[in-house]
């Protein structure tokens, strides 16, 4: 009786043993089936960018093509609207220049020195645009900063 038990208790503890490896080998299928979908997904995304790359690279082929085609009169109205902004910052830019210059005017008179415009420098004397951190208000801002100092001057009157 002592063997039969034994042997019933073996064949118990394989069962056993084979019950927990056929589960967790069903586990591993399904890890592995989950990590083929989400690769197939994965390269599914990739060559969808890869397709909507290649096509708005041939769009702006496309497009670069078509404005050599067209006349050379847009190449000229480019040009010429180039020039226009970079009179326009120059014009700024002088006018800024201008204002400073009144503003020691009128500050050698008056003791009171004015506040900083901007965190970049403590003298409003020694700031501009173009001095700016990239983070300022008046960095690569000339019409502000025109403003600013325009509106410091008439403080100052």
């Amino acid at each position: 009786k002592s063997k039969l038990y034994l042997t019933n208790c073996r064949i118990h503890r394989l069962k056993e043993s084979r019950r927990a490896y056929s589960i967790l080998e069903r586990q591993r299928m399904k890890e592995r089936a989950r990590e083929l979908e989400h690769k197939a997904a994965a390269n599914k995304l990739r060559q969808q960018s890869e397709r909507d790359r290649t096509i708005a690279e041939q769009l702006v082929n496309q497009a670069i093509i078509k404005c050599k085609a067209e006349s050379p009169a847009k190449e000229v109205s480019l040009e010429k609207r180039i020039q226009r902004t970079v009179q326009k910052n120059k014009k700024i830019s002088s006018q800024s220049d201008r204002l400073i210059k009144r503003l020691r005017s009128k500050i050698s008179v008056m003791s009171p020195r004015p506040p900083s415009l901007c965190p970049c420098d403590p003298d409003v004397m020694s700031t501009g645009p173009g001095l700016c951190a990239t983070n300022c208000t008046f960095s690569d801002n000339s019409k502000a900063f025109a403003h600013a100092l325009s509106s410091l001057v008439n403080c100052y009157q």
